[in-house]
């Protein structure tokens, strides 16, 4: 299964984990790390 992303929300994404690595160093990269476990689990 392939999961499409519009560009436009890979944008938002990028600035949510910038955001929440400014607020607590490594929060924005555990953030990803867990949407990218819920697409694993969508495939």
């Amino acid at each position: 299964m392939k999961i499409l992303v519009l560009s436009c929300a890979e944008d938002e994404f990028a600035g949510a984990v910038d955001y929440y690595n400014s607020q607590c160093p490594g929060l924005g990269y555990e953030f990803a790390a867990e949407v990218q476990r819920t697409f694993d689990r969508l495939r």
